[in-house]
């Protein structure tokens, strides 16, 4: 009779998320998922496959955690524009090295690896989707003009952002960064 699992998959998850977050594929070893995890390999392969396998399902856990991103933002924003604004200035992390987990993986795998780019262009379109929303927001209410297109608006936000994400840790002056935004939203007009 088969042993149940004595641990929460999705907490082991979580644990491998953010390991690879914080140092990337490559310089994450299978000891250092048994060490952060506290499972032995044959639990974390049983469980996950691969360490390919695993960092694939990381990176759509993460992917999952922002899905509902947008809708928080036009809760919490009384305008599409000050969503918009946020979100950007969010892309830019002052206290947190590791950045966007997305742009990272696409920095260091998508180039080799067909899956990992298909994970981060899933997480790509889910952000374009949800740029579109705020922008077709932002013209029913008249603060971004009815004549722009939104979903070329959404590509280029979405591409600003991750720029922002990557560009980030190259440690630029502020005032770049700044610059990016006010520019960005500029586009709006």
């Amino acid at each position: 009779m088969p042993r149940s699992k004595e641990f929460d998959p999705d907490e082991v998850l979580e644990e491998a998320m953010e390991l690879f977050w914080e140092n990337g594929f490559e310089a994450t070893s299978a000891q250092d998922l048994v060490d952060r995890t506290g499972l032995n390999r044959s639990s974390l392969y049983n469980t996950f496959g691969s360490k390919q396998e695993l960092y694939l399902r990381a990176l759509d856990h993460y992917r999952r955690q922002d899905a509902d991103v947008f809708e928080q933002l036009l809760e919490r924003f009384d305008s599409a524009r000050g969503a918009i604004r946020h979100l950007l200035e969010q892309a830019i992390p002052d206290d947190d090295p590791r950045g966007c987990f997305v742009a990272n993986a696409t920095v260091e795998r998508a180039h080799c690896d067909e899956d990992t780019r298909a994970e981060a262009c899933k997480a790509l379109s889910q952000m374009q989707d949800g740029f579109e929303a705020l922008v077709a927001h932002g013209q029913a209410g008249g603060e971004i003009p009815e004549d722009r297109d939104p979903e070329a608006l959404a590509h280029f936000l979405a591409n600003t952002y991750f720029g922002l994400q990557t560009t980030s840790k190259l440690c630029l002056p502020t005032d770049v960064f700044d610059d990016v935004v006010e520019s960005a939203l500029r586009a709006l007009e």
